[in-house]
């Protein structure tokens, strides 16, 4: 097998693997030896990586970690280099292989002393590289490894790999039960700022393990899982690690125990330095590694000062001991003093030399004990000081309300492909939902958390957006946008106030997509535009703000969008100019992401709809296949797909169908629809209840109905469109408030009662007809009498109903129902006429209908 070609590097062998990349044994093209891990492109986040290694290189060196020679994650083939750890060996077979020793085999096997050397050892490496804000994000046994270097056995690497966030694909085999549960449940918090704790909480996890072998917790469901594992390869068949269930298993059992009892008083110390890193909660846990070090020295220094104390209470006591031996000599000397003169005076000599040592040892130890006792007061001093930097750092969090509503956001905007990350993602959305809800009583209570309150509706609203529950969607984020508006009224001074403008036009963006997509247009515009206002500001106070930027262009787009469907071309136009002026790279600072092109060509697809409305239909069909392929670009080079791109894709496949099939091919009109189908079907696999997915997918089986009848083939014709109107029907029945929806079933059912007149079966189209006609009346007066956008699409479709029915009828040879119908359909025709005399579809249908009139009399 060929080695893959790295750029001033000479690969030699293959020395290890895992699931992020392979590792080679190489030499640099200075001589260097070296390892070179070649990742694969679907398991980094190559932004966050190449931060953390750039990171490592400017880092002043720490003897614990290992050093990086040089990297590429810009570029395929990414890699990194460092230097080369361990031995050639032979394995039993004979063959040569590499041993590199890791701290995986030393898990309860390693004396304790050993044990708390190499975590103290990791600590100090940790609390080195978290000093100048570094996490690792990967920390685990098999990632630290072992050398002979009397100065430190450890170094730390693998560093910003593992679940980090940003990552497409990754097999993970023990990898969850080494993370803090945040990073399990929310993998972009670790680039996200809270990289540090993570670290403490997987620091506490291999503490744990060295001394005694176990995971901390979840230890019975770790093993059933490896089990399970076993049984199904024995089989034949491959499993993956159920990381959610370890996960579940964890957070289950918030306690830690041990398997044995502590040694000693310092030995019950230092569990409970590991005990506190291992909180599930991050704001009980140390915050960062330098915190647990000092604790250590802490520990140390009170062990130190205890013995010294130890140590001088024995001297005492032996010292007091000679002194009472020598007082009972001196009174035996008295007694013989005449016998023993010079001998007494001898042994006083001594005794009071003897004095002189204990009192020179006392000062000396004095001094010792006055040295602990002042570090002991700088470290006092020193913790007092970090408490007061935790108070400010409290104090700062609650001015920090918009990186709750990032976090959600990225929740909610998560992409996914396989139906068990949908469940996944459900279960998540529920969870947050169950979560914000616990909240709410007591902020209800409290007139002074207005704006928490109004983030909790909000991200509730949100979440019943992505969850697809539009009446509970409508509500909380109704609610939200009343606390905000009265906010804005009452503290437009605050220092929050642009933030609370940011909201409004998040929320009042939102609520407009939902009234649009029930056939709302004037209550979706007076939406767009409080959107445009309220977050216009954003950009202006802060233009380097990608994301007030991205939700800016958003409500431009559709602003742009309605304004489009209201006929006003001129302000549509100018909407979509400010989508182009928010997404500027250079005023962005940098290349678009992909979701930020995606809008961009959203909007040229928008400019070629345009085009089709003014009538330049030539100009039309060029701009859409452009975007259209863009867009199909963009989606295919997501993984997992984005659902809400393919979605939009597969509308905007479907308006270039339609466009295409009536003025110019077919056949392209055909595979345009075949495309928008295919990926429509993909959606529904993984989410089979999605209504607009539903919607849009009946609405194609329709057009190519109405193909399949242009080309001669009605038996075809009228099988599709009975599938699009049993699709359509389970759509209102999930939704029956839907005016949209009745619209489209309506607007069905007429086509399928013109086909079947064609196809010889007029008398029982006749029954369809007059349903369809009904339907669409009903709908009708749900509406005001304002002529809106939709209403006079819904008006023209009547009139265009009632010319189905006279035709159906007069097939049918029913002339009086035919002349009837005609005689309706002529009403409604001329009714829009007089309200827009240049639209060429409403007067062709007058004309037409008056022709058919004319032949019946």
């Amino acid at each position: 097998m060929s080695l893959p070609e790295i750029a001033g590097h000479e690969l030699h062998d293959l020395i290890g693997g895992g699931c992020v990349g392979a590792v080679y044994r190489a030499s640099s093209t200075a001589g260097q030896a070296c390892a070179v891990k070649v990742f694969s492109s679907m398991a980094i986040n190559r932004k966050g990586l190449g931060q953390t290694l750039r990171q490592i290189q400017a880092m002043p060196p720490h003897r614990g970690v290992l050093p990086i020679l040089g990297f590429e994650v810009d570029r395929s083939p990414y890699f990194c280099a460092t230097p080369l750890i361990g031995l050639a060996v032979k394995d039993e077979q004979g063959r040569k292989i590499w041993q590199a020793p890791s701290l995986e085999a030393q898990c309860g096997r390693a004396t304790p002393d050993q044990a708390w050397n190499y975590i103290y050892e990791i600590a100090d490496a940790l609390a080195w590289m978290h000093k100048h804000g570094i996490g690792h994000g990967n920390l685990k046994p098999s990632n630290i490894l072992l050398t002979n270097d009397p100065e430190g056995t450890i170094r730390l690497t693998d560093l910003g790999q593992g679940w980090v966030g940003g990552i497409h694909h990754l097999e993970l085999n023990d990898h969850f039960m080494h993370l803090a549960p945040e990073q399990c449940e929310q993998p972009e918090v670790f680039f996200a700022g809270q990289g540090l704790t993570c670290d403490v909480y997987s620091f506490g996890v291999l503490s744990y393990r060295l001394l005694t072998g176990q995971f901390p917790r979840a230890p019975q469901a770790w093993a059933q899982e490896l089990a399970h594992r076993q049984q199904q390869n024995a089989k034949g068949l491959g499993y993956s690690i159920n990381n959610m269930a370890l996960l579940q298993a964890v957070r289950t059992q918030p306690r830690i125990t041990w398997p044995s009892a502590a040694a000693s008083k310092w030995d019950e110390r230092r569990r409970g330095i590991i005990e506190r890193a291992l909180e599930t909660d991050p704001a009980k846990r140390w915050k960062d590694m330098r915190e647990i070090t000092r604790e250590f020295e802490v520990l140390e220094s009170d062990y130190l000062l205890e013995d010294a104390r130890e140590k001088i209470e024995i001297e005492k006591r032996r010292q007091a001991k000679k002194v009472a031996l020598l007082q009972t000599i001196g009174t035996g000397l008295t007694v013989a003093l005449a016998l023993a003169i010079i001998y007494g005076f001898i042994t006083l000599v001594r005794a009071r030399s003897a004095e002189g040592s204990i009192t020179t040892n006392l000062a000396s130890h004095k001094v010792e004990i006055d040295q602990r006792e002042g570090k002991i007061s700088s470290l006092t001093a020193e913790l007092k000081g970090s408490q007061e930097a935790k108070k400010i750092a409290d104090t700062n969090l609650q001015n920090a309300q918009s990186m709750v509503d990032q976090l959600i956001t990225q929740l909610l905007q998560l992409p996914t492909e396989s139906n068990l990350q949908v469940a996944f993602s459900k279960q998540q959305l529920d969870e947050a939902t169950a979560f914000i809800q616990a909240t709410l009583p007591a902020l209800e209570k409290a007139p002074a958390l207005a704006p928490e309150r109004a983030r909790a509706y909000g991200n509730l609203g949100m979440i019943a957006v992505k969850q697809r529950n539009t009446e509970v969607a409508a509500m909380n984020l109704g609610k939200a946008r009343t606390e905000l508006q009265a906010l804005i009224t009452s503290q437009s001074t605050s220092p929050h106030a642009n933030l609370f403008h940011q909201w409004l036009g998040r929320y009042s963006l939102l609520l407009a997509n939902m009234k649009s997509s029930r056939g709302e247009g004037d209550a979706a515009m007076d939406l767009l535009k409080e959107a445009t206002a309220n977050l216009d500001p954003g950009v202006q106070a802060n233009p380097k703000d990608r994301n007030a930027r991205w939700e800016a262009a958003r409500a431009w787009f559709d602003y742009g969008v309605r304004s489009r469907k209201q006929s006003d071309m001129t302000q549509s136009a100018d909407a979509l100019a400010r989508v182009s002026a928010a997404l500027d790279p250079k005023a962005i600072g940098g290349p678009l992401l992909p979701e930020e092109s995606f809008l961009l060509a959203r909007g040229n697809l928008e400019r070629g709809l345009a085009q089709r409305d003014s009538g330049k239909l030539e100009e039309a069909v060029t701009t859409l296949v452009a975007s259209v392929e863009e867009m199909a670009n963009l989606v295919a080079g997501s993984s997992p797909r984005n659902q809400e791109q393919a979605i939009v894709l597969a509308e905007a496949y479907t308006e270039l169908g339609d466009i295409v099939g009536r003025h110019f091919s077919a056949k392209e009109a055909t595979d345009a629809h075949f495309e928008a189908i295919k990926v429509l079907l993909e959606l529904l696999r993984l989410d089979p209840d999605w209504p607009e997915a539903n919607y849009l997918l009946a609405r194609n089986y329709g057009e190519v109905a109405g193909l399949e009848r242009d080309a001669g083939n009605n038996p075809e014709a009228v099988r599709k469109k009975q599938d699009a109107i049993q699709i359509m029907g389970e759509v209102v029945a999930n939704d029956p408030g839907n005016p949209r929806y009745h619209y489209h079933k309506a607007k069905l059912r007429g086509e399928l009662a013109e086909l079947m007149g064609d196809l010889g079966k007029a008398k029982d189209a006749l029954p369809i007809a007059k349903e369809s006609i009904t339907a669409m009346e009903a709908l009708l007066k749900t509406v005001g009498p304002t002529m809106t956008a939709e209403r006079k699409e819904w008006e023209v479709q009547l009139a265009l109903l009632y010319g189905i029915l006279g035709q159906t009828s007069e097939t049918a040879k029913q002339k009086e129902l035919a002349r009837t119908s005609f005689k309706t359909a002529e009403t409604q025709w001329a009714k829009l006429s007089e309200l827009d005399k240049s639209n060429e579809v409403i007067q062709q249908g007058l004309s037409w209908t008056r022709n058919r009139l004319l032949k019946l009399k």
